[in-house]
């Protein structure tokens, strides 16, 4: 059963990079103004996504970080036509912290890596 959870980390760790992908997608689109809304939406999604598996498989300051960086995707739906440059930058910052966070992540460094069951 441990070898199974580990396996599911690892597959959660590979996983995130591909959804990290998805997110910066939809950042780059705040940039050239196409599609915005639909953006912000879809970023919306992958990151609440991105925060609730981490954060059931382990890996708590990533879940942290997309709760912070899903917060500020959804204070541009409030007025997606009005995004303005200090806006795009803290989405910028915290899509970055969050990437940081998921390119150096290992199974091991998850809270249930050496859980014994």
């Amino acid at each position: 059963m441990e070898q199974q959870l580990r396996d599911l980390i690892a597959r959660h760790c590979a996983t995130l990079e591909k959804e990290l992908e998805d997110v910066r997608k939809c950042v780059e689109q705040l940039e050239d103004g196409h599609s915005v809304k639909d953006a912000i939406k879809e970023g919306i999604e992958m990151t609440h996504k991105i925060k609730g598996s981490s954060g059931s498989i382990g890996f708590a300051d990533i879940s942290a970080a997309s709760a912070l960086l899903e917060h500020c995707f959804r204070s541009l739906l409030e007025n997606p036509e009005m995004i303005d440059n200090e806006a795009r930058q803290s989405v910028a910052v915290h899509f970055q912290s969050l990437e940081q966070l998921v390119l150096t992540v290992r199974p091991e460094s998850s809270s249930l890596y050496n859980v014994a069951l």
